[in-house]
């Protein structure tokens, strides 16, 4: 059972969304190369530092549900019963981000406005290709990691 979160913790990560939502709002309206820093601050009501608090990149705001698919993905390999193949625990892992409607599968989805985002700024197209080829590279080191 997880404990509660305590009362910064709910804070901080409040910020972290309005943050992200506000920057994800922002490009989707005028693209990712045309929003500054400032104006995403601006629009989440946070100064430019408590931005970089929570992002280290400009990237990283509009991939912000990346992290969430990661840590899902390796607890569903390493937390996974030692009757079930990994290949198997990787389908049941998808199959439930699937069904539940998991918020970071917009990266796959095809969701219009995030594809068309990505696709019209080079940079989101580098972070885009690092976040699959660094997701590879999670799966295959955990199917090694887990093989018995």
């Amino acid at each position: 059972m997880s404990s509660p979160v305590d009362r910064r913790t709910r804070k901080r990560l409040a910020t972290r969304q309005a943050i992200a939502d506000a920057a994800t709002q922002l490009f989707y309206a005028r693209g990712f190369d045309q929003v500054t820093v400032d104006e995403i601050a601006a629009a989440a009501d946070v100064g430019r530092m408590t931005v970089f608090n929570h992002f280290a990149r400009k990237e990283d705001m509009f991939f912000d549900l990346d992290a969430a698919g990661r840590a899902d993905l390796l607890a569903c390999l390493h937390d996974r019963d030692p009757k079930i193949a990994p290949v198997e625990a990787l389908r049941q892992f998808a199959h439930h981000a699937i069904t539940t409607q998991q918020p970071y599968l917009r990266f796959f989805d095809g969701s219009a406005r995030f594809i068309q985002t990505i696709t019209q700024s080079e940079a989101l197209m580098a972070r885009a290709r690092a976040i699959r080829d660094e997701l590879a590279a999670l799966v295959q080191q955990g199917l090694a990691e887990t093989a018995g």
